[in-house]
């Protein structure tokens, strides 16, 4: 195996065993030996190693040796290899060829051993001295290359110096650098000058220090190089002092101590003394450069929040003139500094305020201390503007003795007004609120013994959640805002127009000769209020107010019973439905606290079963026949009769209506389940509470399966208030209930605005035309144009029709010819009880006289 120094001799022979006689001859050499049988393969071999001298024969098969060592020396690398040519006989031709071909020596076959072992050594020993002499020379140029590269090193380095030099004296001076760019610049430019780690301690607050690092990119010893120059430069660690491969330098300027700072070489290489010089002088004008920048923050910090502030800040001088000041000052007082500078600051105080100014400032002068005090100065445009001006002696100044800071109160004035104003208003209609009302009524019932009336009127407006719920609380709050402004202009400038809750409205008239006077007055501000429609968004609606009026001095005489009073009175109009004006009397009262009293029994009526049940006949007004039953809800206390509409409130106040909705389902189907007509239908009322509850259709159920009748046969009838508090959930239970089989129908259809929302999203069987409507069908034309058009709508929605307070024969006959064939009411029969309901279903009779006086 030839080794990497070991040189090779290529024998070319087409006689093999000549080759091996060669190769013996040669093999004392002590070089590698390889053979090749034609010209090819001695190319081949010649491409695959370096060979140091080729033994050719001539005369070869093929490729001859002249061929090829013609293509050997067109190969560069092997322009110089020596070669031995073999031959049987050799003319002048041939010898001449031979050398043209770089030939070294010509063999005549049979080769000599001897001549040929000492050729070819003679040829490897002067390979050798060849590769010696080009080694050295290789050496030698190398050497000079380094000492050319080290001469242009050197002057780099030399040239970076200076200009960092130079760079360093160049930041050094900038007056406004950032301190935290000179830090990381010192560091920087110091570790790049003397190639070595660089620390920055400055002190901060507390004792402490704030480090800054640098560090280059040669070999570091496995200590971390921060905490090595901290080790160096605080002398934390035993036998740790700075030495040669580390410069320390204290950093003082103006005589005041800045911070340290450290350079060193982790690699152990020492500064020169050149270095340590320069290193000396590059912390002096670190030193500057810092305090100076220090000194500019500090500065520019100060003035940074002197021109921010809003308060107008001045430097004034012992006379009071103004020496400087900020921009707040300028905007102020007058737009340019220049107007400023030079003046008094007595001169800005408006004339009433100038004395006491001038007297504030002598004693801060005299006393050297701060004084606060509120006065008013002449702004721009010599406007009046209350201030908050904070005098302050200004430590040993030759020149400036004061600093005035002055504080714009403007805004807080306007926001104490806005808040007191807030306080007594109401923040939508800026109407009174009730905290402006009560004060207002205690003090009229603290000057009662003058003997002269107030009247209160106390009203809210109707249907208004219904507007809320269909339209937004937007459109309400329109609606509130146009109310509360009619009420101000009907009231007039001598009445308190107040608003006390979310549709209530209260109106003070002081000094009234009399509650009926009080009365007219209320009157007509309903009228004015509710005259005219309002335009809401998209939407137009007409006001309706309910109102009820108290007297202090008259039926009350305090400011609660005052509010209680017309409260009530209110009530008792929302009732009645009155378009008009309810002055408290002492009936009315009476009557609330007869339903507080019954609103506790609700409860317990309903566990005894005191309530009890009649029955309204629905009629086929074409036939006489009778088609259904209307259950109602009756409650005898004593001995009287409590109206059905009251039992309904009642059993709402004391949160009842559930259960007595309940006890009405399971009663009423009770009864007409013993009657045993499956030919008739039941229509039963419910209360929209118990619509909305969990269990709605498992009560249904449950009563219907309990009677075992069909719930084709029973209509549920449902006010519009059943889907004002949750339209969708009770739109959802309504439906599942008709999808059981139960019929619905919408009662009093056509006196509220969601009755057509309604018909959109519930199944409803049947319409029910409201008894105010009926009343004047037979003589009004616009009625009787409305209720035609209910009975289109529901030809239209094909959906049933039923008329309800059918009270004369006009009536009856005029619904009849207009398509309304079902119809209730008196004038076919009263509401029958109960236990008169069998006897009265099965002798019923085409048409029946009216009877007594009750419920239509």
């Amino acid at each position: 195996m030839a080794t990497e120094s070991q040189q090779t001799v290529l024998v070319v022979d087409d006689d093999a065993r000549l080759r091996e006689l060669l190769c013996t001859v040669l093999t004392p050499l002590d070089c590698e030996l390889v053979q090749a049988g034609s010209g090819e393969e001695a190319l081949t071999a010649l491409l695959q190693r370096k060979v140091a001298v080729i033994v050719l024969d001539i005369n070869m098969p093929g490729m001859g040796g002249f061929e090829t060592a013609q293509l050997i020396r067109e190969a560069d690398e092997l322009a110089s290899t020596p070669i031995i040519f073999l031959t049987g006989q050799a003319d002048d031709g041939d010898l001449d060829r031979g050398y043209d071909l770089g030939a070294v020596d010509f063999l005549l076959k049979p080769v000599s051993a001897a001549v040929l072992y000492a050729k070819v050594k003679a040829l490897l020993e002067l390979d050798r001295s060849f590769a010696r002499l080009r080694s050295e020379a290789a050496n030698l140029h190398e050497q000079q290359m380094q000492a050319a590269r080290s001469a242009e090193t050197r002057q780099r380095e030399e040239l970076a110096l200076t200009r960092r030099r130079a760079r360093l004296a160049a930041i050094f001076t900038e007056g406004s650098l950032d301190l935290a760019s000179l830090e990381k610049t010192i560091v920087t430019e110091l570790s790049q000058m003397f190639g070595a780690e660089c620390l920055l301690r400055l002190p901060i607050a507390d004792n402490d220090w704030h480090d800054s690092f640098s560090h280059t990119e040669a070999d570091r010893t496995s200590q971390q190089p921060q905490t090595w120059l901290v080790e160096h430069l605080v002398g934390r660690s035993r036998d740790v002092t700075p030495h040669g491969s580390v410069l320390v330098d204290e950093l003082t300027a103006r005589g005041e101590h800045v911070g340290y700072l450290c350079v060193g070489r982790t690699d152990g290489r020492a500064f020169s003394e050149v270095e340590a010089v320069l290193f000396r002088g590059v912390s002096a004008a670190a030193a500057l450069a810092l305090a100076n920048a220090t000194l500019y923050r500090v500065q520019a910090e100060y003035a940074a929040v002197m021109q921010a502030t809003a308060d107008a800040i001045l430097a004034v001088d012992a006379s009071g003139a103004i020496r400087s000041c900020n921009k707040a000052a300028t905007a102020l007082f007058s737009g340019h500094s220049d107007t400023l500078i030079g003046r008094s600051i007595v001169e800005l105080a408006v004339d009433a305020d100038r004395d006491r100014l001038r007297e504030q400032l002598d004693v801060t002068l005299a006393m050297h201390q701060e004084v606060s005090l509120e006065m008013a100065f002449a702004a721009n445009a010599r406007r009046s503007v209350d201030v908050l001006i904070t005098l302050s002696p200004i430590g040993d100044s030759a020149d400036l003795h004061v600093a005035v800071v002055v504080h714009d109160l403007t805004e807080i004035k306007q926001a104490q007004l806005v808040i007191s104003h807030l306080a007594s208003h109401d923040p939508l209609t800026d109407l009174s609120n009730r905290r402006q009302l009560n004060e207002r009524l205690a003090e009229l019932a603290r000057q009662k013994e003058r003997g002269k009336l107030a009247a209160l009127l106390y009203m809210d407006v109707n249907r208004f959640k219904s507007v809320n719920d269909t339209y937004g609380h937007d459109t309400g709050d329109e609606l509130l805002v146009e109310v509360a402004q009619r009420l101000r202009a009907a009231a007039g400038s001598d009445a308190q127009v107040c608003r006390i809750g979310g549709d209530e409205f209260i109106v003070l008239l002081e000094d009234v000769p009399s509650m009926s006077v009080a009365v007219a007055a209320g009157n007509r501000i309903l009228q004015l209020v509710q005259e005219e429609p309002v335009r809401c968004k998209n939407v137009t609606l007409r006001p309706s107010l309910s109102m009820g009026i108290s007297g202090l001095g008259a039926s009350a005489h305090t400011p609660e019973e005052l509010l209680s009073q017309a409260d009530l009175a209110m009530f008792e109009s929302k009732k009645n439905r009155l378009d008009e004006c309810v002055l408290y009397t002492d009936l009315i009262g009476s009557r609330h606290k007869g339903k507080v009293d019954l609103r506790a029994e609700v409860a317990g009526a309903i566990a005894r079963s005191e309530f009890r049940m009649a029955y309204q006949p629905i009629v086929n007004s074409s036939t006489g026949a009778l088609f259904g039953l209307e259950a109602l809800v009756r409650w005898r206390v004593g001995d009287e009769e409590v109206p059905a509409e009251e039992i309904i409130s009642l059993a709402e106040t004391a949160g009842q209506t559930g259960p007595l909705s309940r006890w009405i389902l399971a009663r009423s189907f009770e009864d007409y389940a013993s009657l045993g007509r499956s030919d008739l239908k039941l229509h039963v009322n419910l209360s929209p509470d118990h619509v909305l509850e969990a269990g709605f259709v498992d009560d249904l159920i449950g009563a219907q399966r309990d009677n075992r009748i069909l719930p084709e046969n029973i209509c549920l009838e449902l006010a519009e208030l059943t889907f004002y508090g949750d339209p969708v959930a009770a739109r959802l239970a309504l439906r599942q209930a008709r999808s059981i089989g139960f019929n619905l129908a919408i009662d009093d259809f056509g006196i509220d605005h969601a009755s057509m929302t309604n018909l959109l999203h519930v199944p409803v069987d049947w319409l029910k035309i409201d008894r105010t409507f009926v009343a004047q069908v037979h003589e009004d034309q616009r009625v009787q144009r409305l209720v035609r058009s209910q009975i289109a709508l529901a030809a239209c929605m094909q959906v049933d029709l039923i008329a309800e307070g059918v009270e004369n024969q006009k009536q009856a006959d005029w619904l009849l010819e207009a398509g309304c064939v079902l119809q209730q009411g008196f004038s076919y029969a009263h509401p029958i009880e109960a236990t008169d309901l069998a006897a009265e279903v099965k002798n019923w009779a085409t048409f029946r006289t009216n009877q007594g006086t009750g419920e239509g």
